[in-house]
């Protein structure tokens, strides 16, 4: 069972970002985080930038302990790294928005 959590867990990390992300950027425009301005950038693109900074160094991370254990012969022992190249990827790709795009329409 451990074996086969650690196989989904970079797809897990990704749904977890997405919906983090997704929630974070709807409360920051609820709450009017947009207006509040940092060194010039808005508090919600500084909070949504850490967050989505985070989620990719820990994906990152998973990766490297995850490639540590896939020397063994065993399918899901060698599929936890590439599921975790995979969230890492969908991660970097859904979550880039919140660098180029307006934070709230």
């Amino acid at each position: 069972m451990i074996a086969l959590l650690r196989a989904v867990s970079g797809l897990i990390g990704w749904a977890a970002a997405f919906t983090m992300l997704y929630a974070v950027q709807g409360l920051s425009c609820a709450l009017g985080w947009d207006g509040v301005q940092v060194l010039g950038i808005s508090a919600a693109r500084i909070l949504l930038t850490l967050i989505y900074l985070a989620w990719l160094a820990a994906l990152a991370g998973l990766f490297w302990v995850l490639r540590r254990r896939a020397e063994s012969a065993d399918l899901l022992t060698r599929l936890g790294p590439a599921c975790a190249v995979i969230g890492f990827v969908s991660t970097l790709y859904t979550g880039f928005p919140v660098l180029t795009t307006t934070t709230c329409a």
